[in-house]
C-alpha cells in the first residue's frame, strides 16, 4: 500500500504528537523534501519556535555525529558533539524536526551511530535527542537506487515507514501554490503525463518503443521528467525574463528529457504566437480570441497566471468574449493565486451573478 503525497502531511501530524520517527520512501524528484518542509511551515503556525535540522545523509561521517579528541591536560579522551544537533542536555525544551535526507543511501558506520540519537539513548552523556524532537527520514526506494545499500533492521525498525506517491493533479496543484512560472503552470495543465516519466524511462527497454536507444542514455545520466526537473525550468524562465536572455533547448532537455522538453518547447512556441497579455489588458475587447481549443486554454491559462489586479476589469472584459466554461476556469485559476484577491471585486461579483458561471462554478 502507498499514501498519496499530498496526503503525508497528517501522518507527520500524527506521527508528532505519538512521538514516532518516520522514513517516507518514494521514487525520486517527486516532492518528499517539499512536502517535510511544508509541513514544518504549517507547525510553525500553531507553534512558533518548532524547528527544523536539516541533514543529508550520504555526505555524513561518524564525526559529524559526535567525534573523540584527546585532551593533553588531563591525558583523556573529550567527547565533542555536533552543536547542530538539538540537545536535550543544553536544550530540553527543544520541538521540532530533525531531518535527514537520503537515509538509506547513507554510510552504515554512520547510521550506527546515529541509531543511538534515532533511539533518544544518551550518546557519551552529553548527546541525547529532546523528547518534542522527532526523526523524520526520506529516501528513494531500494529499487530506484543505483547501487543499494542495506540498512541494518535495528535502525529500520524505529521507523513508521510509508511509501509515498505523487498524481499529476497534486504537482499541478503545487505548481500553483508555489507561483511556478506560468508556462510551466499551464503545461502542466494541459499535459499531465509529462508531468512524471520515470517509469517510462527507467522501465524494461521492451516497453520503450522507438525511443528506447534515447531514453536508456538519459536513465544513465539521471535524466528523467520529475518535479525537480520542471522547477530547474521554472526558475530558468523567470531568469531568462529577468536578463532578456531565452532558454536554450539544451537547457530544457537536460532539465527534463528530449521527449518532454520537446513537447514543452512547441507548447511554449505556440503560446508565443498566441496574444500577449500587455495586447489583452490593452485592447481586451477587440484582441484576437484563438479558434482551437487548445490555444483558448493555453491562452486563458497563462493570461490568467499573470495579470495583475488592476487588470481585473480587462481581463473580465477578455473573459465575456469566450464560452462560459473557459471562464469558469479563468474564475478558478484567478482564485486560486494567493496575492490576488479576486473574491469581493466588481468583476466576480459580476460573474457570479450570471446564472450560467454560478451554476458551472457550483457544479450543479
Amino acid at each position: 500500500m502507498s499514501t498519496r503525497l499530498k496526503e503525508i502531511n497528517q501522518v507527520m501530524v500524527r506521527s508528532y504528537v505519538a512521538k514516532s520517527n518516520l522514513l517516507m520512501l518514494g521514487k525520486p524528484g517527486i516532492g518528499k523534501t517539499w512536502t517535510i518542509e511544508a509541513f514544518v511551515d504549517k507547525m510553525r503556525e500553531t507553534i512558533p519556535h518548532f524547528q527544523m535540522w536539516h541533514f543529508y545523509g550520504p555526505t555524513m561521517s561518524p564525526m559529524d555525529i559526535q567525534a573523540c579528541m584527546p585532551d593533553n591536560a588531563t591525558g583523556t579522551l573529550k567527547v565533542y558533539s555536533n552543536a547542530c544537533l538539538p540537545n536535550a542536555y543544553h536544550h530540553p525544551d527543544a520541538v521540532g524536526v530533525v531531518f535527514i535526507g537520503e537515509m538509506l543511501n547513507t554510510d552504515p558506520t554512520t547510521l550506527k551511530l546515529l541509531q543511538k540519537y534515532v533511539n533518544g539513548e544518551d550518546m557519551n552523556g552529553c548527546l541525547k535527542k529532546p523528547t518534542g524532537v522527532m526523526v523524520v527520514a526520506d529516501s528513494n526506494r531500494l529499487e530506484d537506487k543505483a547501487g543499494v545499500m542495506q540498512q541494518f533492521r535495528a535502525l529500520l525498525n524505529r521507523f513508521l515507514q510509508v511509501d509515498v506517491y505523487a498524481e499529476a493533479d497534486d504537482c499541478t496543484e503545487f505548481a500553483a501554490k508555489h507561483n511556478w512560472h506560468p508556462l510551466v503552470q499551464a503545461f502542466f495543465r494541459e499535459n499531465p503525463h509529462l508531468i512524471d516519466n520515470y517509469e517510462t524511462v527507467f522501465s524494461n527497454d521492451s516497453k520503450k518503443g522507438k525511443n528506447a536507444d534515447v531514453l536508456a542514455e538519459e536513465g544513465k545520466k539521471g535524466i528523467w521528467a520529475c518535479m525537480r526537473g520542471w522547477n530547474r525550468i521554472s526558475e530558468l524562465e523567470f531568469a531568462a525574463e529577468q536578463i532578456n536572455s531565452p532558454v536554450t533547448m539544451d537547457e530544457i532537455t537536460g532539465s527534463v528529457g528530449i521527449g518532454p522538453g520537446m513537447q514543452f518547447n512547441t507548447f511554449k512556441q505556440m503560446v508565443g504566437r498566441l496574444a500577449s497579455l500587455e495586447e489583452v489588458v490593452n485592447h481586451p475587447t477587440t484582441v484576437s480570441i484563438p479558434e482551437k481549443i487548445d490555444e483558448l486554454y493555453a491562452l486563458s491559462c497563462v493570461v490568467s497566471l499573470r495579470c495583475k489586479a488592476e487588470h481585473l476589469k480587462a481581463i473580465h472584459q477578455f473573459a465575456k468574449r469566450i464560452q462560459p466554461d473557459m471562464q469558469v476556469f479563468i474564475i478558478k485559476t484567478l482564485m486560486g493565486r494567493k496575492q490576488l484577491n479576486v473574491v469581493g471585486t466588481p468583476e466576480y461579483r459580476e460573474w457570479i451573478l450570471d446564472p450560467q458561471i454560478n451554476k458551472l462554478i457550483n457544479a450543479r
